[in-house]
């Protein structure tokens, strides 16, 4: 049951990744000289992602959603061993140590899986192929243009944080507004 809990959720952020994807890549081949309907030139098309998924794609996301699953599922087992191993240990300094650097490894596997399968995503999206060939595909990429990836990663991660941030800080706000003049 806890297994099939991690994949229906992997598979609906997979989804949701997916989605995305189709929506930012609709958008980038799409032709931006024309102004469309609403005046804006460019669509995104986000029903296009919608559609794609049991149509094309839902295989791809349900491998790539299960691998993830079984990297969730490996780390739940090992921090209920985890737990175990501390308690009969009685607070053991090298046993925490060991615990410490094996959570890490497993958490830096968890963190490659994902970044690979979003990128395998992308690369679907692009090319239409299926998830392993998608995945081999993009991390060849990714080696090809490391420097590459890593500064477009870094400066998305920054404008990332900025969004969080003004979310955050307008939500804020509004509900201080809200508050402040309904009552």
């Amino acid at each position: 049951m806890v297994f099939g809990y991690f994949w229906i959720m992997a598979f609906l952020l997979s989804c949701n990744e997916f989605v995305i994807v189709v929506s930012a890549a609709s958008w980038y081949f799409s032709d931006k000289r024309v102004p469309d309907d609403d005046g804006i030139p460019g669509d995104a098309e986000v029903w296009k992602g919608f559609v794609w998924i049991p149509r094309y794609h839902f295989g791809s996301l349900a491998l790539g959603s299960l691998m993830i699953a079984i990297v969730w599922m490996i780390r739940f087992i090992f921090e209920y061993i985890a737990k175990k191993i501390e308690d009969a240990s009685g607070g053991n300094g090298f046993t925490k140590c060991l615990l410490c650097c094996i959570r890490c490894c497993l958490d830096c596997f968890d963190r490659f899986m994902r970044y690979l399968t979003r990128n395998a995503y992308i690369y679907m999206a692009i090319s239409s192929e299926s998830f392993c060939s998608s995945a081999l595909n993009a991390f060849i990429l990714m080696l090809k243009n490391s420097a590459k990836f890593a500064f477009v990663e870094g400066f998305s991660d920054v404008f990332m944080f900025i969004a969080k941030i003004c979310i955050s800080v307008f939500s804020t706000v509004t509900s201080m507004l809200i508050l402040t003049y309904t009552t």
